[in-house]
């Protein structure tokens, strides 16, 4: 091809033909410019086709993994709410119960107050992408603010997890006070009945309510979420 080109010159020059020769020379540098802008436009292509790529697939990892979440939130939901609605029986037999005849029934409920939910996500998706450096991968802004916006929940959720188990430790050994767990005996039934416990079991019911109420929000986000990074693969 070249060679071709350079035969072109040598004649029209050889016949002094220099104005045709300078047409001839810018037509062939804009050709020479035209083929640079195609081969630049192809490569940009195929680094925009491997990016899609790659955004595809991290889409695909994210959808695992908040599936994966969403599964733990709603179990950690239905735990929670079994104990919740338990705990609130026992502080009702404590108001009402005035002749102790659900004190079995009390003393048992005591015994499952070392139980409570513990949702863990110590490092949320938003936070890894930003450490890898992938969050430049997603090209929709709004998914990124969705997941920091998950990452704040799982946050608030963890402190209350934490909450929960601290304040759980300071009543398990007043229960070891009120009850003998082997072979199981009430110990001091007016202890297991007192106002101080029902005030104990009541802080355990407020921190219950929240998480349930967050857990739903939660699930709600994941929910959306997924919806819309699935939405990205169709």
């Amino acid at each position: 091809m070249f060679h071709f080109f350079r035969k072109i010159r040598r004649d029209l020059l050889a016949h002094s033909q220099f104005f045709k020769y300078l047409k001839y020379a810018v037509g062939e540098i804009v050709l020479v410019v035209i083929g640079i802008l195609i081969a630049i436009s192809l490569n940009n292509l195929k680094d925009a086709s491997d990016l899609k790529e790659d955004e595809i697939e991290l889409y695909k990892d994210i959808i695992t993994e908040l599936s994966e979440d969403l599964k733990d939130i709603r179990e950690n939901a239905h735990h929670n709410n079994f104990y919740l609605k338990r705990y609130k029986a026992a502080s009702e037999i404590i108001i009402s119960d005035k002749n102790r005849e659900k004190k079995d029934s009390l003393a048992v409920i005591a015994t499952e107050l070392t139980q409570f939910s513990d949702f863990k996500n110590e490092t949320p998706i938003y936070d890894r992408l930003f450490t890898s450096g992938e969050q430049n991968l997603i090209s929709d802004t709004q998914i990124l603010t969705d997941l920091k916006g998950l990452a704040i929940s799982y946050n608030y959720t963890h402190r209350l997890e934490r909450n929960h188990q601290d304040y759980m430790y300071v009543v398990l050994p007043k229960v070891a006070d009120y009850i003998r767990f082997n072979p199981p005996q009430i110990i001091d039934l007016e202890g297991l009945y007192s106002y101080r416990f029902q005030n104990d079991i009541e802080v355990l019911i407020f921190i219950m309510q929240e998480k349930k109420a967050l857990y739903t929000d939660v699930e709600d986000q994941l929910n959306e979420l997924l919806t819309k990074l699935k939405a990205k693969l169709e």
